[in-house]
């Protein structure tokens, strides 16, 4: 019985090991979408100098076009003066008011588009490091069953049912970490949500797994 316990214990603890890191990851890519925000654009007072600044560039318009999903979103293709062409998503008044050909102003940060602007038209882009988010979510997911399996304590024969969890935890987790990213509500709001999100899923994997121990 003893070592039975202690194996429980052991395996919640490398679970929440495995969350914390999870959420450690999702924590580094909210930030890092958001770094430019409040960074001065270079050239003013407020650059300081050797400091980080937002660079402008001009961009040409080569391409608009509608991309239709479960909504449509508005893109323009626009060449660079300095990098190749990117595609950007805009809203529908600003796709509405410029042509093919309009030159746009661009601010650019660690050599990446954040912001185009046209004719008092502004078009904010988030860089969103998927690569993190999809690992902090895998991680999330594995720790989440390991919590629930620890838990709940099934037979061993019913381990499946906690480790088949791990895959709706981190799909659901992908989406909502893209949500509040994409948000940039304040990091402490952000967090909280982020952990209301990770005890409702703990807790459904927790029901999951127990209701299988018989």
């Amino acid at each position: 019985m003893a070592v039975r316990i202690a194996g429980r214990v052991l395996l919640v603890a490398v679970g929440l090991c495995a969350v914390g890191f999870g959420f450690f990851r999702f924590t580094d890519a909210f930030e890092t979408a958001g770094a430019h925000r409040g960074v001065p654009v270079c050239g003013t007072a407020e650059a300081g100098a050797g400091a980080e600044c937002l660079h402008q560039e001009s961009g040409r318009v080569t391409r608009k076009y509608e991309d239709d999903g479960d909504s449509t979103s508005y893109m323009l293709t626009v060449a660079r003066e300095t990098a190749p062409s990117g595609d950007y998503s805009v809203s529908k008044p600003f796709y509405e008011d410029v042509e093919v050909g309009s030159v746009v102003d661009l601010r650019v940060y660690r050599g990446t588009v954040v912001r185009l602007a046209y004719r008092g038209h502004q078009a904010e882009h988030l860089h969103i490091l998927w690569t993190a988010l999809v690992e902090a979510a895998l991680v999330i997911g594995i720790g989440t069953s390991a919590v629930a399996h620890g838990l709940a304590a099934p037979p061993a024969r019913k381990w499946w049912v906690a480790v088949s969890m791990a895959v709706p935890t981190a799909v659901t987790t992908i989406a909502g970490s893209f949500a509040l990213v994409s948000l940039q509500w304040p990091l402490a709001l952000t967090l909280a949500l982020a952990v209301l999100g990770w005890l409702v899923a703990v807790t459904v994997s927790w029901s999951t797994a127990d209701y299988w121990n018989f």
